[in-house]
């Protein structure tokens, strides 16, 4: 054991609960839970202990070493999740996907009902479809029912807004046109009852019954409707992407796959709804466990903590020892019974095998891409005379227009790659009118400020949309802010002639450099420079529409500013507000009927 290190474990008890260990600011690099306290921290520090790679990085950190003892281990769970997820410590698993996934849902309450996206599941007898882990399963399949069965997703009050005339969606033939009394309830029922069908798994039996209708509808002479049917059929019989593996089983299942490969873990969930794998989610995750049930223990920890969706099963291809502790743990978020498995056998080996095959191709597909994007930012380093290797990128623009609504982005590319989650926007607070100089000192001052914060790590590159004069100013900036010589700085600037190539200005270099033999490397920081203005942009849009619809209801007797932002708010945009009925509007929080009274009078 190391000697210094003694004192920290002379006051930790043997008893359950979790550990916390800080560095010298305080701050906690490490959370863990045990069911013996004394004898989990020590491991640590003995050289027979615990031997994940990490380790030794780790235990050079720690100043102090804190603990909550627990009632048991259920409850040392959940407060270590409550703990990761509050301050991130960096040696503890963290999941880039830390979003919450979205479903379809056919409503069940409505006469006519919905197909509606949503992020919430609800025990009210609605049908949930899901999750889709990326929003283009969960577009292509919500498209192909719109298009297949027709339902309506529209809100209730537009649904009686169109009581005499159906929108667009019933010309495109995406809806039956319930709210104008096009369809009767029997059909539109019936249409339901198929989507039901269809999104549960059950395409055969629906593609069946679709056959029986276009023969019947053809020999009734009615050869409109035999088309449609047919159609129908000819879109259901093509394998989407999003259900090509069916399961012997129609519960809801999350089958986990994983690869490992030397000091990193590349792990896959295949979601399985209704018989089907509906899409899948990954997760790369470098050199911190030794072990593949360690590091799954952590994984279901971190991935199904609030607003995640509970499967009744959880398979996975390795067993592990706290089983029962995660079974009852997962029971409690979900309300009902939750199974982690371990097949030896059948579908559900198959399913397994399938997932880590996944996940191994996943990986050396990240290889791949990794090693090209490496030798990209090799190139460009070598081009442009830089200090560092790019690897993270953060390029920043200002927008606005004749001076109004001014507001600036940066985005962020790592290995050559956007890392959207790490994209900002600004609203310019200390400048007036259209001064780039003046609004990029704003907005760099005040990403540079968070520097030292979790998640705001310093790029090896800074680029601005420029020449020259841009980037003087912008080093003069850093370099007062103290971070000149710990990044490199560059500005781009668009050919002034046809067929020009874009130069590139490097900070402390007079003459620009033209990518001439580099052209990829070009259209990488091209690449960056659009997407910054393309986020800037669309802000500015959006500032810019919401002060148009704020100035439309401007000095009109009773609507103030709460008032103007709960309009605004409820229906987005000043036509809506326009044509809402004194009563919808009458019914929003903060609102009366004297006051919709007054706003409609104003617009006519």
């Amino acid at each position: 054991m190391i000697d210094s290190k003694k004192s920290l474990l002379k006051n930790i008890p043997k008893k359950t609960g979790i550990y916390i260990m800080r560095d010298t600011n305080g701050k906690p690099v490490y959370i863990g839970k045990a069911k013996d306290l004394k004898s989990r921290v020590s491991s640590y520090f003995n050289q027979s202990g615990d031997n994940r790679p990490q380790i030794n990085y780790l235990v050079k950190e720690i100043d102090t070493i804190d603990f909550i003892v627990t009632k048991g281990e259920r409850e040392a769970l959940i407060l270590e999740n409550s703990l990761i997820k509050t301050h991130k410590p960096k040696y503890n698993i963290r999941l880039k996907d830390d979003k919450s996934y979205s479903f379809l849902t056919i409503t069940k309450k409505d006469k006519f009902p919905k197909l509606l996206r949503t992020r919430r599941v609800r025990e009210d007898g609605s049908l949930y479809y899901g999750p889709f882990a990326s929003a283009s399963a969960l577009k292509q399949t919500k498209h192909l029912v719109h298009k297949l069965f027709q339902l309506r997703d529209c809100t209730d009050k537009k649904f009686k807004r169109h009581w005499q005339r159906p929108c667009l969606n019933y010309n495109l033939k995406l809806c039956l046109g319930p709210c104008a009394d096009k369809v009767s309830q029997e059909k539109y029922s019936d249409a339901v009852i198929q989507a039901k069908s269809f999104l549960s798994g059950d395409k055969k039996q629906l593609v069946s019954m679709l056959k029986k209708d276009m023969y019947r509808a053809a020999e009734d002479t009615n050869f409109e409707e035999a088309a449609y049917l047919r159609d129908q059929i000819k879109l259901l019989t093509n394998d989407l992407d999003v259900q090509k593996v069916l399961s012997s089983n129609f519960d809801d299942k999350d089958i986990i796959g994983i690869f490992e490969a030397k000091e990193s873990f590349e792990i896959i969930v295949l979601f399985s709804r209704f018989g089907s794998i509906i899409d899948k989610s990954e997760f790369s995750l470098n050199a911190v466990y030794t072990n593949k049930e360690e590091i799954l223990q952590q994984f279901i920890s971190r991935f199904y903590q609030d607003g995640r969706y509970i499967p009744k099963e959880i398979i996975l291809g390795t067993s592990i020892t706290e089983k029962k502790l995660y079974e009852e743990w997962l029971s409690e978020k979900k309300g009902k019974k939750v199974v982690i498995s371990r097949p030896v056998r059948g579908s559900k080996l198959k399913l397994l095998s399938l997932a880590d095959k996944n996940a191994e191709e996943s990986f050396n597909k990240k290889i791949v891409t990794n090693k090209s994007n490496t030798d990209l930012l090799e190139s460009l380093k070598k081009s442009l005379s830089l200090v560092s290797l790019p690897r993270t990128i953060e390029c920043f623009d200002n927008s606005n227009i004749q001076g109004t609504n001014p507001v600036a982005s940066m985005v962020r590319f790592a290995d050559a790659l956007p890392d959207r989650d790490r994209y900002r926007r600004y609203k310019i607070k200390t400048v007036a009118g259209p001064d780039d100089y003046a609004s990029m000192h704003e907005i760099l001052g005040r990403r540079f400020k968070r520097a030292g914060e979790d998640g705001w790590e310093l790029p090896d590159l800074i680029m601005i949309d420029g020449g020259k004069g841009q980037l003087g100013i912008v080093s003069k900036v850093i370099r007062k802010l103290g971070y000149i010589d710990k990044l490199d700085l560059i500005s781009i600037a668009k050919g002034r002639e046809e067929g020009e190539l874009d130069k590139i200005y490097v900070d402390g270099i007079k003459t620009p450099f033209v990518l001439n033999d580099n052209k990829q490397g070009l259209y990488l920081l091209m690449r960056v420079r659009d997407e910054a203005h393309r986020f800037a942009i669309e802000y500015h849009r959006k500032k810019r529409g919401q002060k148009f619809v704020a100035s439309g209801i401007d000095n009109v007797p009773g609507i103030g500013r709460r008032r103007r932002i709960t309009l605004l708010n409820h229906f987005g945009s000043l036509e809506k507000i326009r044509s809402a009925t004194v009563e919808e509007i009458s019914k929003l929080p903060g609102m009366n009927k004297k006051v919709a009274v007054i706003l409609k009078e104003n617009f006519n």
